[in-house]
């Protein structure tokens, strides 16, 4: 989507604000920071126009994000008799992601999908979609501006969580200056880098340092050591109780190897049925594509999807996709994340 259709899609976005009253927000399953920082901070600007709004996501919020201030309650579904005129999906490149709400989305008159993932499938009727956004919450600071309202703290704290996540705490490429402007701006309002740091990075159980020490004995490569990964069978995570936040950071740790080119985790489901793959890179191989491979997607260096099958019909699969994927590396040239 180039410039000048993104100018259209907000356009559109402005105009369904501006003319419905009622509105249901949701993000996909398990959402991390971007996507819950992303729907709240959404919630606060609707709230402030006079809208009336609902919040729903399936598993409704993460224990790891009780933090976030929120301005309506965060449902797991919407109450019976529930309706809606505009139905907002923040951080959803494809429509599946949304779980069990799809069926009360699909009621709504209008679908707005609000994205930044480069394999965004352009499922809903408006799609506000641009790959080069650091963060979804990049696109609701900028539907702030274009409504001439400046974020108040609470709205800050939201859009700070939801980019300071998603660009690894200022690490990765898509850290631009237009990122740390518009955190400039919100940290003026009084939002604290430390609290937001020990409450996203700092907050681990002594259990779940204990899991990842179990994890990372068991970390795994390629002969060349430029494909890394680990493994997640799903007892360990019931024996140890391993934390959603935790879980999620694993990924790092094999994409830290310093002759890694393309990192993994591979994670049972709770029905050994399914395995849950994260993909991470170093910008010169598109894990985009590896995961697109399996019906799932995201950016060009951070990527997931789910395959059926055990743990080691997964590993398989995917080592023979990074293989393939790393005679297309980009040869220095790196990606956009």
């Amino acid at each position: 989507m180039n410039s000048n259709q993104q100018a259209r899609e907000l356009k559109r976005v402005i105009g369904a604000i501006r003319s419905n009253r009622r509105f249901l927000i949701s993000s996909h399953i398990n959402p991390e920071g971007d996507a819950l920082g992303s729907a709240l901070a959404l919630a606060f600007l609707l709230k402030r126009m006079g809208k009336q709004v609902t919040l729903a996501n399936e598993g409704g919020i993460p224990e790891a994000f009780r933090f976030f201030p929120c301005p309506v309650p965060v449902l797991s579904r919407p109450k019976a008799g529930f309706k809606a005129d505009v139905s907002f999906i923040v951080d959803v490149p494809v429509f599946s992601r949304v779980g069990s709400i799809a069926a009360m989305i699909q009621k709504i008159p209008t679908v707005i999908c609000i994205d930044h993932h480069v394999s965004n499938q352009g499922f809903a009727d408006i799609n506000w979609v641009d790959p080069k956004a650091a963060a979804t919450g990049e696109l609701i600071y900028r539907l702030y501006q274009a409504f001439g309202v400046k974020p108040k703290f609470p709205e800050a704290l939201c859009l700070y969580v939801s980019i300071v996540t998603d660009t690894g705490s200022f690490r990765y490429m898509n850290t631009t200056p237009a990122v740390h402007r518009i955190v400039a701006e919100l940290i003026a309002t009084g939002v604290s880098p430390l609290k937001m740091s020990q409450a996203l990075f700092e907050s681990y159980a002594p259990s779940d340092l204990k899991f990842l020490g179990t994890i990372l004995r068991s970390i795994r490569h390629s002969p060349d050591e430029k494909i890394v990964w680990l493994e997640v069978p799903y007892r360990l995570l019931k024996d140890f109780r391993a934390g959603t936040e935790i879980v999620d950071e694993l990924v790092n740790y094999p994409r830290s190897i310093r002759t890694a080119l393309v990192a993994f985790v591979l994670r049972e489901t709770p029905d050994r049925k399914k395995v849950r793959v994260s993909f991470r890179s170093k910008g010169t191989v598109d894990v985009d594509q590896i995961a697109r491979t399996f019906g799932g997607g995201g950016h060009m260096a951070a990527s997931g999807c789910t395959i059926e099958g055990s743990l080691a019909r997964a590993r398989a699969r995917v080592l023979k996709a990074a293989r393939q994927a790393l005679k297309k590396r980009r040869d220095g040239r790196p990606a956009s994340y």
